[in-house]
């Protein structure tokens, strides 16, 4: 072997310790990845984990809980309405490296196999441990890195995105309208998220903008109240520095969400959360310890699940799906066959029982149009309703 050969050899080894790359599942535009825990017995327990920049905790499900022996090691406590339970201390691996928990908060839901129903994913992994390392989001070649700082070189436009100690909670600004808004860049919501009151003013100085009311397609992240009231709107314009984006759809969030809540957890008030519809077109690479961010736009997609049924859904304890509501804009057959309160069972004999809300979302898009079966439970019986395909937005 050649000096030179050794010495690329080498140059590959010690960059290879410094960095983990693997593949990122995209689902319902949130990123998942696989991680590796260890069973009492000693074996691999491979789970699935969402990666959540604007998460607060190391969350684990109840039955990847069981499965691994963790245990409690404190009383449990509510946020947001779910019960969580601190746990003890693991050893979680991404790619055969071991991720740094010092600061994750390792914390159980002990209610449910998936802590959100949105996806089929056994954990969170938070913005809490992410801020340990350069983390590189690589929507379109569907690729995760974790790099130590200061060890890659940056790619992309870059951005200021001051990250909030100790949450670990990046944010960034954007330009609509000819002012300036905060976001957090959270890559744990499918879709951008912004104060009511913001979407309202911005509806009533674009009346032409499409919108609608009703959170659908991978908006519906919960099928909560303030989904099935929530404004849905196009923006004409966003512009985040030089790049522009036209028509980003974003869901409403109830006022004090984002201007009151979330703010206090951000180093500046922020309106909302720019999230996985727009982000799923660039590479995304946030510097945490110098806080910048890094964009490369390498593609633009459509809204394919804005095109569908237009069904608002919640999903009971991850065994049922039911419609809370319609989309304003849903075709007239549907307002006229599917009723609020009915279970969806299947859509094109395709059974959604004990799925996340993201898969009903791809069974329910379409081209506009066409028609899906529904299958439905109501007051106890079976039925099957023909729902047209509508661009809802």
């Amino acid at each position: 072997m050649t000096k030179a050969v050794c010495g690329l050899l080498l140059l590959w080894l010690t960059a290879s310790a410094h960095a983990v790359t693997v593949p990122l599942i995209l689902e319902g535009n949130a990123p998942i990845v696989e991680l590796e825990f260890q069973t009492p017995s000693g074996s691999p327990r491979m789970a699935r984990f969402l990666i959540d920049t604007g998460g607060g905790s190391f969350i684990l499900g109840s039955k990847l809980m069981a499965d691994i022996g963790a245990q409690p090691i404190g009383p449990p406590t509510k946020e947001e309405g779910e019960t969580l339970v601190p746990l003890s201390p693991m050893v979680a691996k991404l790619g055969g490296t071991e991720l740094d928990l010092s600061d994750a908060r390792p914390t159980g839901m002990p209610a449910y196999k998936w802590p959100t129903p949105r996806n089929e994913a056994e954990g969170l992994i938070p913005g809490r441990l992410l801020k340990h390392y350069d983390v590189v989001f690589d929507y379109p070649a569907q690729r995760f890195t974790l790099s130590e700082p200061r060890t890659s070189t940056p790619q992309g436009v870059e951005f200021n995105t001051p990250i909030s100690t100790p949450s670990g909670f990046p944010r960034i600004e954007a330009q609509i309208g000819g002012k300036t808004y905060g976001f957090l860049l959270d890559t744990g919501a499918s879709f951008t998220m912004i104060s009511r009151t913001a979407l309202d003013q911005w509806a009533k100085e674009n009346p032409d903008s499409p919108s609608a009311i009703g959170a659908v397609g991978f908006a519906n992240m919960s099928g909560g109240k303030m989904e099935r009231q929530a404004l849905m709107l196009r923006i004409p314009q966003l512009q985040l520095g030089a790049i522009s984006l036209k028509g980003v759809a974003a869901v409403s969030r109830p006022d004090a969400t984002f201007e009151t809540y979330m703010s206090s957890m951000m180093t500046a008030p922020i309106v909302g959360s720019l999230a996985g519809n727009v982000l799923r077109d660039f590479r995304v690479e946030i510097d945490y310890a110098a806080g910048k961010t890094y964009l490369s736009q390498s593609r633009t997609s459509v809204d394919d699940d804005l095109v569908s049924v237009g069904l608002v859904l919640s999903a009971e304890h991850g065994e049922s799906l039911m419609i809370r509501a319609l989309s304003s804009t849903a075709a007239p057959d549907v307002k006229l066959s599917v009723h609020v309160g009915d279970t969806l069972l299947a859509v094109d004999n395709i059974v959604l029982t004990g799925k996340p809300l993201a898969a009903a979302a791809l069974q329910l898009q379409g081209k506009p149009g066409t028609h899906k079966r529904l299958q439905l439970m109501r007051d106890g019986k079976a039925l099957t309703v023909t729902a047209t395909v509508k661009d809802l937005l």
